[in-house]
């Protein structure tokens, strides 16, 4: 019986495989016989797109910095008056707190990371020699960019030494110096178990979801570099870090494993 079901389970696996290599090839076909009509259209729109993000460069970074700032200290005042609760919360109250606790702190998280990532996009589109060369008044605008773009991250740092601290001032018994490369071990070490192990079911989520997307990524970026000749860099950088997601997570498999048999 179990034979049976694991060739069963093999069949099942060749057939979903067989039918995502057909629809990648319709999906490709559709794609080449799209971008045969209108391939002039989307270079010019991609011009156009890249044209427009230079010019509102500077505004731009700008306006990033200020929403980051406003979001950052909106999410750090909740978070300051959610754990001022946390020491009279009981029972059903605490379990509350403690969520909305943890809520703020992820809406913390993402901004800081969207930030990030509009500050790099909008740079990388003014980040270009020929855009630079063109005039002194671009070469000008970059320099503010660049400013701009480091003022974000820095930001940012502090936003994030600062949530370490207000939940180390609630939490006295979570350690970790924000400044040291072993800060996330120190901090898991003075996790307790329930927290360890919404830690370790996240991270084995994230695992599996990054994996997914990666594999999505390396589709798009090999598309792009088809049809719109974006290099093979990209192509070359997601894969890279499928290797080393892998890579990691299977090391630390064995390592763990390893460090069980030893303790026994």
């Amino acid at each position: 019986m179990k034979q049976e079901n694991k060739t069963k389970s093999v069949k099942k696996f060749s057939i979903k495989m067989l039918l995502a290599m057909v629809f990648g090839g319709v999906l490709g076909g559709f794609f080449g016989v799209f971008m045969y009509y209108f391939h002039g259209d989307l270079e010019a729109f991609l011009t156009t797109w890249t044209k427009m993000v230079q010019s509102i460069l500077v505004p731009g970074l700008l306006i990033v910095n200020i929403v980051s700032i406003l979001a950052g200290e909106f999410c750090l005042w909740k978070l300051k008056t959610v754990c001022d609760r946390i020491a009279t919360a009981e029972d059903e109250e605490a379990d509350l707190v403690s969520y909305q606790e943890e809520k703020y702190g992820a809406i913390l998280q993402c901004v800081n990371a969207v930030s990030q990532v509009l500050c790099i996009f909008l740079l990388a589109n003014g980040y270009q020699i020929g855009y630079i060369e063109s005039s002194n008044k671009n070469a000008i605008n970059i320099l503010i960019a660049c400013g701009l773009f480091v003022a974000c991250f820095f930001y940012n740092g502090i936003m994030q030494a600062r949530y370490i601290k207000l939940l180390q001032t609630v939490h006295p018994e979570k350690r970790g110096d924000i400044s040291s490369r072993k800060f996330h071990q120190q901090w898991l070490e003075s996790c307790d178990e329930a927290e360890k192990e919404v830690i370790y079911q996240s991270s084995y989520k994230t695992y599996i979801f990054m994996s997914k997307a990666i594999g999505l990524l390396l589709i798009v970026t090999m598309l792009s570099h088809l049809f719109f000749k974006t290099g093979i860099m990209a192509i070359l950088v997601v894969g890279v870090m499928y290797l080393v997601l892998v890579g990691k997570y299977s090391c630390s498999c064995v390592s763990l494993r390893k460090d069980r048999i030893l303790r026994s």
